[in-house]
């Protein structure tokens, strides 16, 4: 009765799960040697200088975390880093090793840079070739790369190169570095530059560029007037391009004589346009409207133009006459903004170092498209912008969106059971799929939700909403379709004397279950706990259902916000308890020891941290939403005590249930903030939506409120065990968590 039971309980750690970028990923490289110089900003290898930042992983020769300041020269080490977009090197993570190795060794993935008949470049790192050098798959710059190869004296000897297919998705953290998008048309280009929409693009060696079919292509390959989109990131006060995408907006489509295509205007005559292949003619009927279905003439068609045709095919002269046609007109001041708010004043905020503009027709959301105000953003808060250029050169925000950093995430591996338009099931757990999700075939390519197919072998990675639906962001088809084996990966949402559930999939386990700690120490279901972050792998039995083959518990977590509280022991972060003790280190922004007593409450911090099992309780593990603290990184000055408010703060305040899961009861607690008495209504729903439960309506005053759910429905028969919403609506504003019934 499981299997459908989707929920938000405590799944939003499975996010906080961070992984070092591996070669079939991100871009990066590793390197090992003895550090040359080091301060509390920086380290010098091989004579390349890395920089230190605040999430910078340093490990001694035991393993434990260190402070930058505890690294010496002449320590020998493992460094693993990228190249970043702005020329410079910077290290993820440094070990201490604790024995030199005869000969140190490198590694690097990632775009092909630059290439001459004795070197090629990758990361930043420019690797020799010998007669020796194994080389597969071809070399064609700006093709991904994996290489292996040996340090010799002062040059990198590169031991074997493979290459593979281009980038997935963005290296690691991008998604929380600001960025800015556009889409148009090249309206010139440079050397070095290339302009869009009336701003100029600087492009780097490292600027990823790549063609409408996924081949890599370089500067000299784009034209004006080609349509591109770009993602660039502002550095000193320049756009500097991350990654440049050709697109052929060109789209036609044929219903026998009806004919409809968008792109832009190539050639023009007279009597005729041309857009892509197709030539249009023009007749006196033809329809030319703007943006604002405000009418214009034919001299507003000109080459350059972005249209949207539709038009009819005369199959007796074979001659295409346009119908309708609505201009774009693709205005040059309108851009795109993915990036942290810096500041926020009462009319205007600035992210990525733009200083952007709110009025009345601003819209505002959270992250499920819920309306917001600009008095309840704040400074940190990750969003996303959409902006206009006004005469007067200040940006006016057309739209802004929170984005949630930490995603509650699963993945699920296995045969599809179901497909319709818009939803896609594996494991008995239907996704929800957006048009805007990534597709990829088995080579990598890219493919459309329509071209899969029932029974084919596919890896879902999705995230929860607060509702309890979940939603894939990227499937991939995977190579072996023999392999029966289901792969579940997320939080614990239930447990029974026999089952548990993940990511809304209910998996069996028996006698030949192998269930590891984190650690690999062999335990038992009884171990196991709602909350959890665990990687399954599971077979189908007829007539049972999914049987765990084996169950691993992950230990590793990070978070960064705001710190919610903070203790002489703990911090709390994104409702995550790490504990403090004397081995965790922290640092400031520069890598610079301090005390913990100067963390306060509100700061923005970055914590990684780990699982941990109690002395001499082999399996047995600290609560589901506790951890314990390797690294705390304050970001700003520690001494002051920030003023800021939490994040997103509204006119009330929905808190977790207590306790969830729960058997007779559990207690809501809720705060409404105001000047005065206001219409409030708290109901339980079950998954399917059906409300089960009324516990509040009507006027509340401002203040903490508590109330009091005995698990039963509103004519005060038991309610079932399984996933329920809470949900509490003051005005028009509505919060929505989850808990579970266990009877």
């Amino acid at each position: 009765m499981w299997r459908n039971i989707a929920t938000g309980l405590l799944a939003f750690l499975v996010g906080l799960a961070a992984q070092v970028a591996q070669a079939d990923e991100h871009p990066g490289f590793e390197l090992e040697g003895t550090i040359e110089a080091v301060d509390h900003t920086t380290l010098t290898l091989h004579g390349i200088t890395f920089n230190l930042t605040a999430t910078t992983r340093i490990r001694d020769a035991a393993g434990q975390p260190i402070p930058a300041s505890q690294l010496q020269p002449n320590q020998y080490i493992e460094l693993t880093g990228h190249f970043g977009a702005d020329g410079f090197y910077y290290a993820l993570k440094i070990e201490i090793q604790a024995n030199q190795d005869s000969t140190d060794e490198v590694e690097a993935w990632g775009p092909l840079m630059a290439l001459t008949d004795s070197t090629l470049t990758v990361q930043g790192l420019t690797f020799y070739l010998s007669a020796t050098t194994q080389i597969s798959g071809r070399l064609v710059v700006g093709q991904r790369l994996e290489v292996e190869g040996i340090v010799q004296g002062d040059r990198f000897v590169a031991l074997e190169v493979a290459s593979s297919r281009p980038d997935e998705g963005e290296e690691e953290g991008e998604e929380h570095r600001p960025t800015i998008e556009l889409e148009g048309p090249i309206t010139a280009l440079g050397d070095s530059t290339l302009e869009v929409r009336g701003h100029t693009i600087r492009i780097l060696p490292t600027t990823r560029i790549w063609g409408d079919d996924d081949q890599p292509l370089t500067l000299a390959d784009l034209q004006i007037g080609v349509f591109v989109e770009i993602k660039a990131r502002l550095v000193n006060g320049q756009l500097v391009a991350l990654v440049i995408e050709v697109e052929q907006p060109e789209r036609a489509e044929m219903d026998r004589r009806k004919v409809e295509i968008e792109g832009i205007i190539q050639a023009r005559t007279d009597s005729t346009f041309t857009v892509g292949a197709l030539t249009f003619h023009l007749t006196p009927v033809t329809q030319i409207k703007g943006e604002d279905d405000q009418p214009l003439t034919p001299a507003a068609l000109q080459v350059g133009v972005f249209v949207e045709v539709k038009g009819y095919l005369d199959p007796t002269t074979r001659t295409l006459y346009a119908l309708k046609v609505e201009v774009d007109q693709l205005d040059a001041q309108e851009l795109e903004l993915v990036g942290r708010i810096e500041a926020i004043g009462s009319d205007s905020l600035v992210v990525a170092g733009i200083t952007l503009f709110v009025d009345a027709n601003t819209r505002i959301e959270d992250p499920w498209e819920q309306p917001l105000t600009l008095a309840d953003l704040q400074v940190g808060l990750l969003v996303e912008v959409e902006a206009r250029q006004r005469e007067d050169g200040t940006y006016l925000a057309l739209e802004i969106k929170i984005r949630k950093v930490f995603h509650p995430v699963v993945e699920v591996e296995g045969p599809i059971e179901a497909l319709t338009d818009s939803t896609i099931t594996v494991a008995g757990q239907i996704f929800r799929v957006r048009p805007g999700a990534q597709v990829l075939g088995p080579g990598g390519q890219v493919v459309s939700l329509a071209d899969l197919q029932v029974g084919q072998k596919v890896k879902v990675r999705g995230v929860v909403h607060p509702d309890g639906t979940y939603w894939a962001v990227r499937i991939r088809v995977k190579e072996d379709q023999q392999d029966d084996t289901i792969e579940v990966e997320g939080t614990i949402e239930a447990l029974g004397p026999d089952s548990l559930v993940v990511a809304g999939v209910t998996v069996f386990v028996d006698a030949n279950t192998q269930i590891l700690a984190y650690d690999g120490t062999p335990i038992t279901l009884a171990d196991l706990q709602t909350g959890f972050i665990v990687e399954i792998q599971a077979n189908v039995q007829p007539g049972i259902g999914l049987v765990a083959l084996q169950i691993k518990v992950e230990d590793f977590v990070e978070a960064t916000g705001q710190a919610d509280s903070v203790r002489a022991d703990a911090v709390v972060l994104q409702q995550v308890t790490f504990l403090i003790n004397a081995q965790t280190v922290v640092v400031n922004a520069q890598q610079q020891p301090i005390d913990w007593s100067d963390v306060q409450p509100g700061q923005q911090v970055v914590v990684q941290g780990r699982r941990a099992a109690p002395a001499g309780k082999a399996g047995a593990f600290l609560t589901a939403t506790t951890y314990v603290a390797d690294y705390v990184t304050v970001l700003g000055d520690a001494s002051i005590t920030s003023t800021e408010t939490p994040a997103l703060p509204s006119a009330f305040e929905l808190a977790p249930s207590y306790p969830n899961p729960f058997r007779q009861q559990t207690t809501i607690r809720f705060t409404l903030n105001g000047t005065g008495p206001q219409p409030v209504t708290l109901e339980i729903y079950n998954v399917l939506g059906q409300r089960v439960r009324t516990l509040v309506q009507g006027l509340l005053s401002p203040g903490q409120h508590t109330v009091i759910w005995d698990a039963t429905d509103d004519a005060g028969r038991p309610a079932a065990s399984g996933l329920y919403l809470y949900r509490l609506r003051v005005g028009n504003q509505v919060q929505t968590r989850s808990v579970v019934l266990m009877r």
